[in-house]
């Protein structure tokens, strides 16, 4: 394989080289002359030709000014190119040395701690175990009294054990003399079966006489059955016949009283109008007759208020008899026909009062066919009853055939009885002992329980002093050396530091020189001047500068780790004098496991030139470019003209608030309101007086950042392992009109 090595310095200083010749070739270039044809001849084309010919020339030097400044351009930027790869492998190599230096001097420092503490934990842990050994000798005496009791328990336990054995000898000694007669039990048990046997068998012979009656009475039923069941089915379609004529019957009936009570319905809203009419004229007639009374009272009534008053009776008159002949004459006559068409109407059940006599003159020829049958069952009935009181005979007469073997049965078992009530008396003793033994068990069984229970406040101080000694010990050899050790241990560690090696101390930064380059690696410091470290002892921000000293180029790299471990940021300021950031994801939200992400940012981290991706145990992948995305298709569609920016959790070191949504470095308590069902709303005052509002919605997993303006600020997303991240910042974005970037929140909310 062909191996190329490229030298960066030659590049730059071959670009300088050009630049100046570039430069060069430019004042010559620029020198202006004229050919008028008074100064050259006579001949006008021969000045028009030197004229040509100078342009032609002079433009062969624009020419050649472009084409070395471009090649200028391109050693330049290629040899910054190559030479900030081989500073960042560089910065690299540095990061782990200047690590392994600080590492050494950590272990140094911690070898010369540990022996010095080694000494004081000595000291402490004699004078522990001192302390120990008095307080068990106190434990031991009262130990002891209960070992004396637990020993008196035990004796009464071996006694009642010693008992027991000797109830299990009595136990078995019954159990072989009651062995023959139980024995003896289990032949008069096996004769009973088999008497038992015996009369199942007469009674099976039994049977076999009885059943061929029987199958003769039940050949004789099902004949009956069978003659039966034509009248029977015939019975139950007059049922339904019957039925259905009812049926019919209703709803004609139905039918008919629906009609009518229309008709009538309407006769009667006619009637209660012509009604109305009536009443109106009564109530004029009641008023002409108060009229003519008033008249006559007066008893000078003049003939003219009388003829008047007539004039109005006969007037009425009139109308009442045009009401009738308009009115109540018709409505009359439709009463009547009413009527009439309901008598009328009694004439269409004529034909089913004719199905109801066929059906009543069927059903009586039936109950005359049924009356022969009836009879045969009477007399099957009866043959029933005779072959009932035969088995009920012949079932007394295998009793008393079994009755004298069972009484020589019984008398044997009795005999046997006798034999065996003296052994169940002494069975019944032994379980009376037994049981009292039990009682002293149990008796026993207590006080080593009430003994236990006494004895468990003296274990747990056993158990306590020995945990105390033992948590006492492990603060003593766990203590943390620089946290926990007093004045006077210091004061002597202090004394002895001057004779540590050079290496025991931890540097401030470190420069590696060679000859063509130096290396420089520095840390923050905090307020003392120390390193600032996080809280795991790791520096928060390292920078490494690579300075090349035959072309005073200068790359740095600047690590800064985050919040979530693995996180990081990192500043690159390459050799061109650009500025780069990397913002480094070690677990993104919404990806698999163990995939990781990488942005590639501008200064300001916010416009985004490249996302690199690497899944497990694979190698980083280049899966979106800013230049090749918007020269395609859908990068052209795309209105915001940008790749996605790195999350807030990387571009936010310090945000309002933490991921339990308390104020960042504030212990001031809040004010929690719920706005509804699942979101609440805290309030936090600051020491300066501004409030800070942090609504948080459980439903969605959303929590939203506001100020006293109830703008919001921040937004932050539940993860799925239930923890919370930082998913938009106001700072992420620039404030182009009224309407603020994240919104406001909702009215119910503020």
């Amino acid at each position: 394989m062909v191996r190329i090595s490229y030298d960066y310095d030659l590049m730059t200083v071959l670009a300088r080289h050009l630049w100046h010749l570039r430069d060069e070739l430019d004042v010559t270039s620029h020198t202006d002359k004229t050919f008028a044809p008074g100064d050259i001849g006579p001949r006008r084309e021969t000045a028009e030709a030197m004229e040509d010919f100078y342009g032609a020339w002079k433009k062969s030097f624009g020419e050649g000014w472009q084409a070395m400044t471009d090649l200028g351009n391109l050693l330049d930027r290629a040899g910054k190119a190559f030479y900030d790869q081989d500073a960042s492998q560089a910065a690299g190599a540095a990061q782990q040395v200047t690590s392994q230096v600080r590492d050494e001097a950590t272990r140094q420092n911690e070898i010369r701690k540990q022996a010095l503490d080694g000494k004081l934990r000595a000291d402490e842990a004699g004078r522990l175990e001192a302390r120990y050994k008095t307080q068990q000798a106190r434990l031991k005496k009262e130990q002891d009294a209960l070992v004396e009791k637990r020993l008196q328990l035990d004796e009464q336990t071996a006694a009642q054990q010693k008992r027991q054995e000797e109830l299990n000898k009595e136990q078995e000694d019954l159990a072989r003399r009651r062995e023959p007669l139980l024995k003896q039990q289990d032949e008069l048990e096996a004769r009973q079966q088999q008497l038992w046997q015996e009369e199942k068998e007469l009674l099976k012979q039994r049977d076999e006489k009885l059943q061929a009656k029987r199958d003769e009475l039940q050949r004789e039923y099902e004949a009956l059955r069978k003659d039966q069941e034509p009248l029977l089915k015939r019975q139950e379609e007059l049922q339904r016949e019957q039925q259905q004529l009812w049926a019919d019957e209703k709803a004609l009936r139905a039918e008919q009283d629906a009609a009518m009570e229309k008709k009538a319905t309407a006769l009667e809203q006619e009637q209660k109008a012509y009604d109305a009419k009536q009443d109106a004229l009564q109530e004029r007639q009641d008023a002409l007759w108060r009229e003519r009374e008033t008249l006559l009272g007066k008893g000078n009534a003049a003939q003219a208020d009388l003829d008047a008053w007539q004039s109005k009776q006969d007037a009425l008159d009139r109308e009442r008899d045009a009401l009738w002949e308009s009115e109540g004459k018709g409505l009359a006559g439709r009463w009547d026909a009413l009527e009439q068409e309901q008598r009328d109407q009694e004439t269409a059940f004529a034909p089913l009062d004719e199905r109801q006599k066929e059906l009543d003159d069927e059903r009586d020829a039936l109950s005359r066919a049924q009356e022969p049958l009836s009879e045969r069952q009477d007399g099957l009935q009866t043959r029933q009853k005779d072959l009932w009181a035969l088995e009920k005979s012949t079932q007394k007469e295998v009793e008393d055939a079994m009755e004298g073997k069972q009484d020589g049965l019984d008398a044997d078992r009795a005999d046997l009885q006798t034999r065996l009530d003296p052994l169940d008396q002494e069975s019944k003793d032994l379980q009376d002992r037994q049981k009292e033994l039990w009682d002293d068990q149990s008796d026993t069984d207590k006080a080593q329980t009430a003994l236990t229970e006494e004895e468990k406040p003296v274990q747990q101080r056993q158990q306590d002093l020995q945990d105390g000694f033992g948590e006492e010990y492990d603060k003593l050899r766990d203590r943390d050396p620089d946290r926990d050790a007093d004045v006077g241990r210091l004061r002597g560690m202090r004394g002895q530091l001057d004779d540590l090696p050079d290496e025991a101390f931890v540097p401030k930064g470190y420069t590696i020189e060679d000859a063509n380059s130096t290396t420089t690696v520095s840390y923050q410091l905090d307020e003392n001047g120390e390193i600032k470290v996080d809280k795991n002892g790791d520096a928060v921000e390292t920078t490494t500068t690579v300075t090349n000293k035959n072309t005073g180029l200068s790359y740095s790299e600047t690590y800064h780790p985050l919040t979530r471990d693995g996180d990081s940021v990192t500043t690159i300021r390459s050799s061109d004098g650009s500025v780069t950031k990397i913002y480094t994801d070690s677990s993104p939200e919404g990806s698999p496991d163990g995939w990781m992400k990488r942005y590639v940012t501008d200064e300001t981290g916010q416009d985004t030139l490249q996302i690199w991706t690497k899944r497990p145990d694979g190698d980083w992948e280049l899966t979106m470019d800013k230049e090749t995305y918007l020269n395609s298709e859908a990068g052209q569609q795309d209105v915001q003209q940008r790749l996605d920016r790195p999350p807030a959790y990387l571009t936010v070191e310090n945000p309002l608030v933490d991921g339990d949504g308390r104020p960042s470095g504030s212990t001031a308590p809040g004010t929690t309101t719920t706005v509804q069902e699942g979101v609440t709303r805290t309030d936090y005052t600051g020491s300066d007086g501004s409030l800070t509002k942090v609504v948080t919605n459980e439903n969605t997993g959303t929590r939203f950042v506001a100020d006293a303006s109830n703008e919001i600020q921040e937004i932050w997303q539940r993860a799925e392992n239930g923890t919370w991240y930082l998913r938009e910042s106001i700072t992420q974005h620039e404030r182009s009109s009224a309407e603020p970037p994240l919104g406001t929140l909702g009215e119910n909310w503020r």
